[in-house]
């Protein structure tokens, strides 16, 4: 049995997904607070709205972060969310940006293409990842 040399990549190759879907995450964080600090300051016509929006979008920034973490501890399974999680970011950036608020839309146009593009440096998932850290606890 022939067993592969171990590829090794720069954590840069790691890092900078994880860094701009980290930035995502804290955009997506404080979007949130917002949305609840105007549903609770009565300061919106339909504070339910507000505040399920709130919380739709804090749970979008958590998906966020997992992936961000995934990246910093160098999961290739997060590969493939991010992929589809940037290009759909994408396109809400299309939507944004022609529904009458042009810079933050090319402004998430931006941030998803870029890190849809980080994100294709990752490896792709590889069944021996899971094993990673089974094999370096066994070798100590």
């Amino acid at each position: 049995m022939t067993t592969r040399p171990p590829t090794t990549r720069p954590h840069s190759t790691w890092r900078l997904p994880a860094l701009l879907l980290a930035v995502q995450t804290a955009v997506l964080v404080v979007f949130a607070v917002v949305l609840v600090v105007v549903a609770i300051s009565g300061s919106s016509d339909d504070a339910g709205r507000a505040a399920t929006e709130g919380g739709t979008v804090l749970a979008l920034a958590v998906c966020s972060g997992l992936l961000s973490w995934g990246f910093w501890r160098e999961r290739s399974l997060a590969r493939t969310p991010s992929l589809l999680w940037n290009a759909l970011a994408v396109i809400v950036g299309i939507t944004v940006a022609t529904s009458g608020a042009p810079l933050p839309g090319v402004l998430v146009i931006l941030v998803g293409a870029i890190t849809f593009l980080a994100t294709l440096r990752v490896p792709t998932y590889d069944l021996d990842d899971d094993h990673k850290d089974d094999d370096d606890n066994n070798n100590e």
